[in-house]
C-alpha cells in the first residue's frame, strides 16, 4: 500500500492525517480514530518525508504526529507552508508514554495550532468525546 494512500472521503468528518515516525501511537490511536463517527484518517504515514506528501495532498484537518526525529523540523515547515485560502491544520503533537518534557517543546507549543499532549491525555480525550460508529465485524 502506499504510505500516502487514503480511504473513501467522508463528509462531513475532521479529516486527520496520522505521522508516527517513532511507532508510538498508529495502531492504539488510529484504530480508535477510525471507530469515532466524527473523524476520517485520510492518510497514515510512519516517516517524515512521506508526511510532507500526504498533508499537500491531503490537505488534513488535523495532522496528529508522534515526537520523534524530525517531528520539530515538519511542524515548523507545515506551520511556515500554509497557502492562502487553505484553513490552516490543528498540529497535535503527542509524547510517548513516561515523557513529560522535551527540551525547546514548550516553546513550540506556543506557536498557533499547535497542541501538546502526553498520550495518555490523548487517550482519554478520544474516549471521552464523540461517539463511536458501530463495531465492524471481521469477516
Amino acid at each position: 500500500m502506499n504510505a500516502c494512500t487514503s480511504p473513501a472521503s467522508q463528509q462531513h468528518c475532521t479529516r486527520l492525517l496520522l505521522v508516527d515516525t517513532e511507532g508510538l501511537f498508529v495502531d492504539d490511536v488510529g484504530g480508535t480514530l477510525r471507530a469515532h463517527e466524527g473523524f476520517a484518517v485520510v492518510a497514515v504515514t510512519r516517516s517524515i518525508e512521506d508526511a510532507h506528501e500526504c498533508a499537500a495532498r491531503h490537505t488534513p484537518d488535523v495532522i496528529v504526529i508522534g515526537w520523534g526525529e524530525g517531528s520539530r523540523a515538519f511542524v515548523h515547515a507545515t506551520l511556515a507552508g500554509r497557502s492562502d485560502g487553505q484553513p490552516d491544520p490543528l498540529v497535535v503533537i503527542v509524547l510517548r508514554r513516561g515523557i513529560t518534557s522535551v527540551p525547546g517543546l514548550t516553546s513550540l507549543s506556543l506557536l498557533p495550532n499547535v497542541a501538546v499532549l502526553m498520550q495518555d491525555q490523548f487517550d482519554r480525550l478520544l474516549h471521552r468525546h464523540g461517539p463511536s460508529k458501530p463495531a465492524e465485524r471481521a469477516h
